[in-house]
């Protein structure tokens, strides 16, 4: 059982509960000043040849229809992908793929492109809606890290980090099959954003009865 007390990301011991939520508890790191919740999520498990989950029509609409809205941002982060670089030609990795969406951006810019999606049903998505092979080994494993040691011209994690258990881990490893020279573009929440800070204000002026987005921002699974 994992010593919460540990920050999961600088991995000095001494953090202590600090918003206790319905579901969870967050901590916060002395050292580092990294808040985390006292729970490990595990990764989705496919059989093999299946999806976790049908994607059947109501699945595929959801998807879909979230699709344009998910787009204003990534075109958002493809336009600066490419004030630093061409395209063209380029090895690229996205991270936590999703739905496959920017790697589909990415190749239509002419990047070769490669992703990384755990969950079964939007890989499947990403293959019948683009045409794009996601692949299920995640960024730690031997297929990435010894196949791709300094690899991709691009790596990207739009959203990812405070989805994994132990960033740090993460970044390194995305450092490791980036190529001497390369890219790599994350963005990830700011506890000084506002509306962060306002379920701050709310959980300490309320005793820890109303965290308001605390609670959205702190989930208990990493995989829905």
């Amino acid at each position: 059982m994992y010593d919460f007390s540990r920050c999961k990301l600088c991995a000095t011991r001494g953090a202590r509960p600090t918003y206790k939520l319905v579901k969870t508890t967050v901590y916060a790191c002395p050292e580092c000043g990294f808040h985390f919740i006292d729970h490990l999520d595990s990764m989705p498990v496919d059989h093999e040849g299946l999806s976790t989950q049908d994607l059947n029509e109501k699945a595929w609409n959801y998807i879909n229809g979230r699709l344009p809205d998910n787009g204003k941002q990534l075109k958002k982060n493809l336009n600066l992908v490419k004030q630093h670089l061409s395209l063209s030609s380029t090895h690229c990795l996205d991270i936590g793929a999703g739905a496959g969406l920017f790697p589909h951006l990415l190749a239509d810019a002419g990047a070769s492109v490669h992703g990384i999606e755990p969950q079964g049903i939007f890989r499947e998505f990403a293959l019948r809606k683009f045409g794009i092979d996601l692949n299920r080994e995640t960024i730690e494993t031997r297929h990435w890290q010894s196949g791709f040691t300094s690899f991709f011209d691009v790596v990207t994690l739009w959203d990812v980090l405070e989805h994994v258990n132990f960033p740090s881990e993460t970044l390194q490893n995305a450092y490791n099959v980036t190529k001497p020279g390369g890219w790599l573009f994350l963005d990830t929440p700011r506890r000084d954003a506002l509306y962060y800070r306002i379920g701050e204000w709310s959980y300490r002026l309320s005793g820890g009865m109303n965290p308001l987005f605390l609670e959205s921002l702190y989930p208990m699974d990493m995989w829905p």
